[in-house]
């Protein structure tokens, strides 16, 4: 499998916190060597210790190709530069993974949404609205003019309770006045996940009493 230059890639990590999601780009691929931007989070760069043993995930859109593929890999050196690096090494050869399905529902629920720049930099918070959710992510209506992978903070109300992620755009989805944004959750805390999860189950059951209301 080819990897090239800007090509954006996961890298999934172990902390005492839980499993952590940092997303890069790749800057040079050679033989069994990645050359990565270090990851930043909220501007700063994440601390990767050399010697850290890692999971690589990349998604490929190309023919032939499609689909999520992952790689285990150390982290061989740092370089402090203009853009600060991370060499890692692939220990394995690349696999195909399985991507996690999530049943999604249709909702209206207001959001905050503040979009993040590729650096790290976060933009004003804007008002926006999701049009459907599932444990794995959500479609966003937002006047921001999102690309791919962009990258975006979301708060929202569910029952009750007040949920906070971050997440990043995977496609574009037309309608007659614009686009929506489908987005996926980005390191996601499992009892938020949870909590989705919990409504969306709820929210199918009421759908199907209404439809068989409708019905009779």
């Amino acid at each position: 499998m080819r990897i090239v230059p800007n090509q954006l890639v996961e890298l999934h990590l172990d902390s005492p916190g839980g499993p952590q999601v940092y997303r890069t780009r790749v800057e040079d691929a050679y033989d069994d060597l990645l050359v990565v931007g270090a990851p930043l989070e909220q501007g700063a760069i994440v601390p990767i210790r050399i010697g850290t043993e890692l999971r690589i995930e990349i998604k490929l859109r190309g023919p032939g190709q499609e689909g999520r593929f992952s790689n285990q890999a150390i982290v061989e050196k740092r370089f402090r530069t203009t853009l600060p690096l991370l060499q890692l090494r692939l220990l394995g050869s690349w696999q195909k993974t399985q991507e996690r399905m999530f049943v999604r529902v249709p909702v209206f629920i207001d959001a905050v949404v503040v979009p993040i720049q590729e650096g790290g930099e976060e933009l004003p918070a804007q008002a926006g609205v999701i049009l459907n959710l599932s444990g794995g992510g959500f479609l966003l209506r937002s006047s921001h003019p999102f690309q791919i992978d962009d990258e975006l903070r979301i708060s929202f109300r569910l029952g009750g309770e007040q949920l906070a992620t971050r997440a990043f755009v995977v496609r574009m989805v037309p309608h007659d006045n614009g686009q929506d944004y489908g987005c996926s959750f980005l390191n996601i805390p499992e009892r938020m996940r949870k909590t989705i999860i919990q409504f969306v189950f709820k929210r199918q059951i009421e759908l199907a009493d209404i439809s068989r209301e409708d019905i009779t």
